[in-house]
């Protein structure tokens, strides 16, 4: 019997109990002392898409204590005394966003908003977490190891470029003051340092965990075979470094390069190689752990977290990413190879959300960063340092064969038909249009995964994201030529009228990416208006630390030392995106020559 249907009857049952918080909610469990603590510049949403959690209940299904302390007031020590100490470590994360795009907006302005705040509520975070509350943390216990961890840790494990300050800044590890960092998704390097700490290993001998950075401290030498990449000093003095460490660093991201090894003035860093990425059965292990999907019911009386709503009944059928945007973290995050669940897993979650109580009759997303990558892999049996399997071309040893995904979507189809209420299940992650068309071409069931998604799946919008028109835009951004984004779209409304509903394509753009002028803006926007096109995602573009594009804005140059053009002024961002976003009041006066600036060359 296959496992989603032995879950059947279990799901039916009163709802696991969210992480403790309070003192009050330790001694309900019969705890004096946790053995781990987590500190989370979010509020605590006891959801699997949300990294406090996921750790959490990872930590916690392996036999730990886990307490959490969320949004605590880094001004004062108290709220880091409140639960005591932990036995064996503090976990510090920044939260779901990286605290700089969570409370700035690509232009430098501060938000209004934080939804993964109680109410929405903006200022409960610092704008540095992980520094702010790492020094909390040693002046409330100093003699407890601090590992930091998620995603702003990850982005910012070594030297890296704040575009809110403008610097270059050293790696978030020595500001915090820590004793390691964990990159990437963490669940077996977050157990590993748990059960080795527990074991009686001191943090100093933690240096040879894949997927963790550790600074260079007494009685911690440097590995011998670690690959040296420009520090802080030769970055802030030539600029043109930053890209040559961009691309050193690179050719050791994967799991079989070597150590890399980087000044920090004052200070050295060494970074791993990233973990193995999960497999089919630790990818089921993981998300087949109960959680509440709900907020901590501390925050009841606020309303609420903002975050929650639009993936409350969400299911994650993967991770990973092999499209290699250069202006896209993934590859340095959750890595390029395709983490697959099992089918069975899948139905099995989605069993346990027809039992919950708050769920209304839809699943809005079934699927990873990119949802037609579920089930692919790479043919190739040797180390690869390619970030893009598919730019400039798609490559020859990936296996974009789309029947796994082809399958699970057809046994959703028939799982939602056994039910006896109406279950509405959509595909909201978006789809890269490219893969799918090169997918359906290969396939001998032509069009079958084209016609399941366009056909069944998507609730009226499907998101793609072409991100440009002008070729040399596009080379830069790593994406493809438009020319597969107009095919597609003859595929979409032809699919969709056969499935006889009337629906549109939802395309993200992206403004003032390195390489696009005002002229190329003012060209899309020719395009855009001559086909009534009224865009609602624009982006523009920021400069997220470890990204390509990131390097090339801060260098000015590309990886072949070309100079690239680069808009930098408040003033031709806003043209840039006042011609994507024509339509808007205000800016139809903007782009008509009012405050346009002069391109630059640079």
């Amino acid at each position: 019997m296959s496992l989603w249907k032995m879950n059947i009857k279990t799901t039916v049952k009163k709802l696991v109990s969210p992480l403790p918080m309070t003192l009050a909610e330790m001694r309900s469990r019969g705890w004096e002392q946790a053995d781990i603590i987590l500190i989370t510049g979010d509020a605590y949403i006891d959801h699997p898409s949300f990294g406090v959690a996921l750790i959490g209940r990872w930590l916690e299904k392996h036999g730990y204590k886990v307490a959490v302390i969320s949004q605590p007031d880094w001004r004062s020590v108290a709220d880091f005394q409140k639960l005591g100490a932990p036995r064996l470590f503090w976990g510090i994360t920044g939260g779901s966003v990286d605290s700089r795009l969570n409370n700035y907006s690509s232009m430098g302005h501060r938000r209004g908003q934080d939804s993964f705040s109680p109410g929405g509520v903006e200022g409960l975070r610092p704008d540095k977490p992980l520094a702010a509350y790492g020094t909390r943390v040693r002046e409330a216990y100093k003699d407890v190891p601090v590992i930091i961890g998620g995603l702003e840790a990850s982005l910012r494990r070594l030297v890296h470029y704040d575009y809110i300050e403008d610097k270059i800044k050293r790696s978030i590890l020595i500001d915090a003051k820590a004793d390691l960092l964990v990159f990437g998704m963490g669940e077996m390097q977050i157990l590993e340092i748990a059960n080795r700490l527990s074991t009686g290993s001191t943090v100093e001998q933690l240096t040879d965990i894949p997927g963790t950075a550790w600074p260079v401290t007494r009685g911690r030498a440097v590995p011998a075979d670690a690959v040296e990449i420009p520090g802080a000093m030769e970055q802030d003095k030539d600029r043109d470094q930053v890209i040559v460490a961009h691309k050193l660093y690179h050719e050791q991201a994967n799991p079989y390069g070597k150590p890399v090894v980087q000044e920090q003035n004052p200070g050295k860093v060494v970074v791993n190689p990233p973990a193995l990425p999960l497999t089919s059965q630790q990818m089921d292990e993981v998300y087949n752990m109960d959680f509440t999907r709900r907020w901590h019911p501390l925050y009841d009386k606020a309303g609420g977290v903002p975050a929650l709503e639009p993936i409350q009944f969400s299911i994650t059928s993967h991770r990973g990413c092999f499209g290699g945007c250069n202006f896209c973290s993934l590859y340095y995050h959750q890595g390029k190879v395709i983490s697959s669940r099992s089918i069975d897993s899948i139905l099995a979650e989605a069993d346990k959300l027809l039992a919950h109580p708050d769920f209304k009759g839809t699943i809005s997303d079934i699927g990873g960063p990119s949802a037609n990558m579920y089930g692919m892999k790479c043919g190739c049996d040797k180390p690869c340092q390619r970030s893009s399997c598919l730019f400039p071309s798609i490559c020859k040893n990936l296996i974009a064969d789309d029947s796994a995904a082809v399958e699970l979507l057809e046994k959703v189809v028939k799982w939602q038909e056994d039910q006896k209420r109406k279950v509405n299940v959509f595909i909201a992650s978006g789809v890269r249009h490219d893969l799918l068309l090169h997918s359906t071409k290969q396939s001998k069931r032509k069009s079958r995964y084209a016609e399941l998604i366009i056909g069944h799946f998507t609730g009226g919008h499907l998101k793609l994201a072409p991100e440009h028109i002008d070729p040399e835009v596009l080379r830069l951004m790593g994406k493809p030529s438009f020319s597969l984004f107009e095919e597609f779209e003859e595929v979409f409304e032809r699919l969709s009228l056969k499935a006889g509903k009337k629906q549109y394509i939802v395309p993200y753009f992206i403004s003032a990416h390195p390489g696009s002028t005002t002229d190329h803006a003012q060209r899309l926007y020719k395009y855009l208006e001559a086909r009534n096109w009224k865009l609602r995602q624009v982006q523009d573009f920021t400069p997220v630390p470890l990204t390509q594009a990131t390097a090339v804005f801060v260098s000015g140059k590309d990886e072949q030392g070309r100079k690239v053009y680069i808009a930098r002024g408040r003033q031709e961002k806003k043209t840039q995106m006042a011609y994507l976003k024509y339509h808007e009041q205000g800016n139809r006066e903007l782009i008509k020559g009012k405050g346009k600036p002069k391109p630059r060359r640079r």
